[in-house]
């Protein structure tokens, strides 16, 4: 039993390693190539990659609960692959901001019609006590991608453009998917049930029923609006301390973050719980808003590494109690509908952030933007009683 969890833990590390590079390389691009246009530009570009998982997450967590999600995930990396190897074409054909607003449009159609899947995976594979931990693991492996994706992908731009880095991210794509087909097939309880209203409802049914999980989910939902506007302002931040390469530092550094909170937490035997949630928060916050206020990369990035890491033990910790207490036929459904409602303002944040940043400039609106995240994190804890006993 050992030797078989080992395995599966093994290939899925690799999996997610390599789509991990794959996507960090196409969102470094993405980002990068965006930026150079316009803020307008770059926020119409992340909106084309919100909207679509919003309006489908139903519709994806509905497939989770009834496909093995093995194969749904296969799909979604060979899908991945041709999506970057037709934009690569394209840019070579009529080069434009047009392209990367229409890649970043299909990624988030895919991610919401398969990604749900990924929830649903990591519970049928492992036992409930190696949640957590498991959980925690898979996310270093991802954040190695992350820590080292922006850099290999800024050398690949200057070389090559977004068009060679998007052929590379390809490859890695359709490689990650070929490691899960090693995987055991992953049957789904509800794979007979009519595909109707009540079925594809019944995540977002199951909110209502259990307030505790929907204050959660609405509490990343105004965070994450901030954290959206946040991302707009970033490049455009860095390109003040020395364009691609202090983006891709940046960048890295926020993913060392999250690589040193994954280590703590998958060394860590520790209890989900809302303090934890939300005091995480504040001190998302406060960082946001210290990274606004320096003047140098190396202050920067700290401050970067430091945001991204509590933002990290926040969603994990809310991750793996949902994979715990669900019941394995809802898990994709709940998932999609929890995802729907904290992903539902951050088109507003997109939108948001180019006149924010036209008024206050770049570094104090991401002060702006730390400030109010900390606060309210704090409020909603207060809110939920969790500064005086734990949830």
């Amino acid at each position: 039993m050992q030797a078989s969890l080992r395995f599966r833990r093994t290939l899925l590390l690799a999996e997610s390693f390599l789509g991990g590079l794959s996507g960090s390389m196409t969102t470094f691009a993405i980002v990068w190539a965006s930026s150079q246009y316009s803020a307008v530009v770059l926020g119409g570009t992340l909106i084309a990659g919100t909207i679509p998982g919003l309006a489908l997450a139903f519709v994806g967590g509905a497939l989770a609960d009834r496909v093995d999600a093995r194969r749904l995930l296969f799909l979604g990396s060979l899908l991945s692959g041709a999506i970057l190897l037709f934009a690569a074409v394209w840019l070579c054909w009529s080069p434009g901001a047009i392209v990367f607003i229409v890649l970043n449009l299909a990624r988030s159609v895919l991610g919401a019609l398969l990604g749900s899947s990924v929830f649903v995976l990591v519970p049928a594979l492992f036992p409930e006590e190696e949640l957590v931990r498991t959980n925690a693991s898979l996310s270093l492996a991802d954040d190695a991608a992350y820590l080292f994706g922006p850099l290999l992908a800024a050398g690949l731009f200057s070389l090559s453009g977004a068009e060679g880095t998007m052929l590379v991210a390809a490859a890695m794509s359709v490689a990650a998917g070929l490691l899960l087909l090693a995987l055991p097939a992953i049957p789904r309880s509800e794979a007979g049930q009519p595909l109707n209203l009540a079925f594809l409802g019944a995540g977002a049914a199951y909110l209502v029923r259990t307030p505790s999980a929907a204050a959660v989910a609405f509490y990343f939902a105004v965070t994450n609006l901030f954290a959206a506007a946040f991302q707009v302002a970033t490049p455009l931040y860095a390109a003040t301390l020395g364009g691609a390469v202090a983006y891709a530092l940046l960048s890295s550094a926020m993913n060392l973050g999250m690589t040193a909170s994954n280590l703590a937490l998958s060394a860590l035997a520790l209890r989900s719980s809302e303090r934890l949630i939300f005091s995480a928060g504040v001190v998302q916050g406060l960082a946001m808003a210290g990274l606004g206020r320096s003047r140098s990369l190396p202050l920067a990035a700290s401050f970067g590494a430091l945001n991204d890491a509590m933002a990290n033990v926040s969603g994990t910790v809310f991750v793996s109690h949902l994979q715990a207490v669900l019941p394995e036929a809802l898990l994709g459904r709940v998932f999609s509908a929890v995802n729907a409602l904290a992903m539902g303002l951050t088109p507003l944040g997109f939108t948001a952030a180019p006149w924010l940043i036209d008024r206050l400039g770049v570094a104090p609106a991401i002060v702006a933007l730390g400030l109010v995240s900390s606060v309210v994190s704090a409020v909603f804890c207060g809110l939920r009683g969790c500064w005086s006993k734990a949830s």
